[in-house]
């Protein structure tokens, strides 16, 4: 065994009987001429707690983990303790060799045993003998893994089977012996110590480099930790590597590659014991990061099912890893994998190029496109790079990996990365991220350097989209070209050329056509299981729907996206978030109570540009909406309404997506004016006009800010041009106008027409169950509510909810009724007769009539209708 396993053993070969006697000895006791041994006592508390009657503990982990100088420096902690060692070696597969080892092992705490015995005599004697001792004995075998012939195997299992009660035994061995190890399990007394156990955390890593003199900053420990994962020799190898090297952060670069010391190590320890068919199969398997079954039979055409067992009770260090649609993944240690590619590399490099390209292959046909691109990248082919991201790149930026394709851009063949292909993914990469400067960077010198692209489909939707993001000029004509574009035959382009298609017909106004190309989008989007693309379309379709004013639509779709994004697990992602805006402001419009899905904040999504610029990654909308939706229980609703105020003026000072700025305008506007803050809104509304011109939305804002001023003239004025105006009403502004207007004619005196406009509200409202308007409008609604109570035909169920939901005004003093007086007052709202009430309360005529004079003189009114009246202002009813 070289001297790399046992890292800080001092042992010499043996040659010579005196040198052969001399290693025998060794064999029953733990090493003892150690340096650098690093003090362990979370391993040794945890060998400690397992060591009761009859335990069993096994610590199996590949060469070099660290296994035989834990045991011995735990062993000399529990001294005077009854602590027997026992290195197992080939010799011991004889099963009368291994009885003898094992009772020598012991000699110090038995009574001597006669092995030439028959071994089932022996084993008996043996277990007396120790049950016999008046010691409790912890019995260390090393190298377990050096058995396997199956008669001393089945000898050593009878021993862990029937060990006494004073009786501990700890095995350490590479991989698991084939012993009955289920049964002890069962029993309960076995503890078992895996690699992942035995791997040194940071703080041990620090310490062991620590005695090599070397200290590393934190980056530079995490790159060790995350290339070594632990794996004791390999620490050491590290200290050994680094020591004395000036330029730590080059030495340490130069070890994650697997210098030669490492690369010997796994050569004489981990990789020389194994069959030639294994070694084949893991340097096939090493071109992937990770391998599933399917996957390692692709590339080596064996059964890899077996292969993968035989690595596994080899104890190689391999990860297993299941996935979301239960795929299960094995992968390389990254030293062991680093050699299998260097080697592969050195010793067939046409294999390896053929096997790279088969894996890219199987990747890409089973959807793992950024595993492909990566394998594309490794072996450099500039033609079947360019292949694949004409294929696949824009996939891969909708599904959001743009960041690590542009990682990977980086690295490509000159030839790649200055293709037309290349550049307008980088584009997208850019778009995606936010980096709105950087994409129209890339393709204005794109547009300079090719040409031809005026009708190519993915530079025309770039073009657009960058236009959106940035609201810049010329979005007539980019809009026509791509109107013009020549159509793609790759799903993925045309599904993206629909989505900008889609946005550009909404902030046109064009609504029911931007839901058609939000729908064909997602039915593009869907052939290639694009779903980050298919739910931002998803959105887009309840988005439209909620500015043509259908907020029943928009929630119906709304909770579509949203069930699309937890079914396809994008819970996670920036359109998820965008999604939940949408849901968030049709709850907030309809008033509803608690919601199914979490409502983020600002924080957890944001992007940066190139200058690190910060903003939300949908833009500042979506904080609007979040902001509204915390509104009716923020503790602190002054503020709240601030921070919806901040984003409202960052969103008009961006001028981007001018349409969902305006929509949002009169309700944050309300907003402001419900906290009493005359100016902020006043400074919203002026921004707004001075951004997007005298708009309706800006009329109608500017028509509740002058309500709420009691300027009822200026009110209406822009309340008329509002309605006016040739847009139509976006979102709830048609139900907004019409509350607004009753209001003021409520305001001038004027009841018939506040009935009349309020009747017309409702009409509106009750299809989409929108109630926002009337809270924001409630207390002066809520007379001309209680007055017109009976007269609002088939709306007047929708009525009483809305009257259940606006607080009514406070009577000067509150009335006091008495218990039957209150009983009565509510049988009135009925309808009924005097004598029917007295027949259903099981009360005479004449005690009903005393009732009522009780009503009415505490009220203050003089018949039955106005006493409904004064009721429900008061909120008795």
């Amino acid at each position: 065994m070289s001297s790399s396993v046992r890292a800080s053993v001092s042992t010499a070969s043996p040659s010579g009987p005196v040198a052969i006697a001399r290693e025998n000895e060794n064999r029953f006791r733990p090493p003892s001429a150690i340096s650098n041994v690093i003090s362990r006592p979370r391993l040794h508390r945890k060998l400690s707690a397992a060591r009761h009657a009859r335990a069993v503990n096994l610590l199996c982990a590949p060469a070099g983990a660290g296994k035989t100088l834990l045991l011995a420096d735990w062993a000399r902690e529990q001294s005077p303790a009854a602590v027997s060692w026992l290195t197992l070696a080939e010799r011991d597969n004889n099963p009368h060799v291994l009885c003898t080892s094992l009772a020598e092992a012991l000699a110090t705490y038995i009574e001597p045993i006669a092995c030439g015995a028959p071994t089932q005599l022996w084993h008996s004697h043996f277990m007396k003998a120790i049950e016999a001792s008046e010691h409790t004995i912890t019995l260390i075998l090393d190298d377990v893994h050096a058995l396997h012939d199956p008669m001393s195997i089945s000898t050593l299992d009878q021993v862990l089977a029937d060990a006494p009660p004073n009786l501990t035994i700890i095995l350490a061995a590479r991989y698991e012996p084939p012993l009955t190890w289920h049964r002890l399990a069962l029993d309960g007394r076995l503890t078992r110590f895996e690699a992942h156990d035995l791997a040194f955390d940071s703080t041990e890593i620090t310490v062991l480099l620590g005695e090599y003199g070397i200290e590393l900053d934190q980056r530079q420990l995490a790159l060790i930790e995350s290339f070594t994962k632990g794996w004791g020799a390999v620490v050491r190898l590290a200290g050994t590597y680094l020591a004395g090297r000036g330029d730590t952060a080059d030495a340490v670069d130069e070890f994650t590659h697997t210098p030669r010391p490492v690369a010997d190590f796994l050569v004489d320890e981990v990789l020389a014991a194994l069959p030639t068919h294994l070694t084949t199969f893991m340097l096939k398997t090493s071109v992937a990061d990770a391998f599933s079954v399917d996957l390692a039979e692709a590339l080596t055409g064996e059964d890899a099912v077996t292969e993968i067992d035989t690595l596994v009770q080899f104890n190689l260090p391999l990860t297993r890893t299941d996935s979301t649609d239960h795929t299960t993944w094995f992968s390389y240690h990254p030293l062991l994998r680093e050699h299998l590619c260097a080697e592969f590399r050195r010793v067939d490099q046409n294999e390896r190029i053929r096997v790279h390209h088969q894996a890219a292959t199987w990747f890409e046909t089973h959807q793992h496109e950024l595993e492909a691109l990566e394998l594309e990248a490794s072996i450099g082919d500039p033609e079947r790079i360019i292949a694949f991201l004409d294929r696949c790149g824009l996939g891969l930026v909708l599904d959001g990996y743009s960041s690590d394709l542009t990682r990977i851009l980086e690295s490509v063949p000159t030839l790649v990365s200055e293709s037309p292909c290349t550049r307008m993914l980088l584009a997208a990469s850019a778009l995606h991220g936010g980096d709105v400067t950087t994409a129209r960077t890339y393709l204005n010198f794109l547009e300079t350097a090719s040409s031809g692209l005026d009708r190519d489909p993915l530079f025309c939707a770039l073009r657009l989209q960058a236009l959106y993001a940035g609201a810049g000029p010329g979005f007539d004509t980019a809009f026509s070209r791509h109107a013009e574009r020549r159509r793609s035959t790759a799903s993925d382009v045309e599904a993206f050329a629909h989505l900008q298609s889609a946005t550009g017909y909404f902030l046109g106004r064009d609504f029911g056509r931007a839901s058609t190309e939000y729908t064909e989008a997602a039915a593009l989007g869907m052939l290639r299981g694009r779903s980050c693309l298919v739910l931002r379309a998803l959105t887009g379709v309840g988005f439209s729907a909620a500015m043509n004013g259908d907020i029943e639509a928009m929630i119906a779709h709304s909770t579509h996206a949203l069930t699309f994004a937890a079914e396809h697990n994008l819970t996670g992602t920036a359109e998820y978030e965008l999604a939940t805006s949408v849901a968030a402001l049709g709850a907030y419009l309809c008033s509803s109570p608690d919601l199914p899905y979490r409502i983020p904040t600002i924080e957890n999504c944001r992007q940066a540009d190139v200058l690190g610029v910060s903003m939300p990654a949908f833009g500042w909308h979506s904080v609007i909406t979040f902001g509204l939706r915390r509104l009716d229980t923020a503790e602190d609703r002054r503020s709240t309404a601030g921070d919806i105020r901040d984003a409202m003026i960052n969103a008009i000072e961006l001028g981007t997506f001018s349409v969902a700025t305006s929509a949002l305008l009169p309700t944050v506007v309300n907003v402001c004016l419900s906290v009493g803050e005359l100016d902020w809104a006043s400074r919203l509304i002026h921004d707004a006009s001075q951004q997007f011109g005298a708009t309706t939305e800006t009329h109608l804002a500017l028509s509740s800010l002058r309500l709420a001023g009691g300027r009822l003239t200026e009110a209406q004025t822009e309340l008329t041009a509002a309605t006016e105006a040739p847009d139509r009403p976006l979102l709830a502004h048609s139900v907004y106008t019409s509350v607004l207007q009753s209001v003021i004619h409520s305001a001038n005196h004027q009841p018939r027409k506040a009935f009349r406009s309020l009747h017309d509200a409702l009409r509106t409202a009750e299809r989409g169950n929108v109630l926002r308007p009337f809270l924001d409008y409630g207390h002066a609604l809520r007379g001309i509510l209680d007055d017109f109570t009976g007269h609002f035909g088939d709306q007047e169920p929708f009525a009483e909810r809305v009257r259940a939901h606006v607080q009514p005004r406070e009577l000067a003093i509150a009335p006091i009724l008495t218990p039957g007086e209150y009983t009565v007052l509510r049988e009135l709202a009925s309808g009924d007769t005097t004598e029917s009430i007295a027949e259903t309360l099981f009360l005479s005529v004449n005690t009903i009539k005393t009732h009522l004079r009780g009503i009415y003189r505490k009220l203050d009114v003089s018949n039955r209708r106005d006493a409904l009246k004064a009721a429900r202002r008061g909120g008795l009813i």
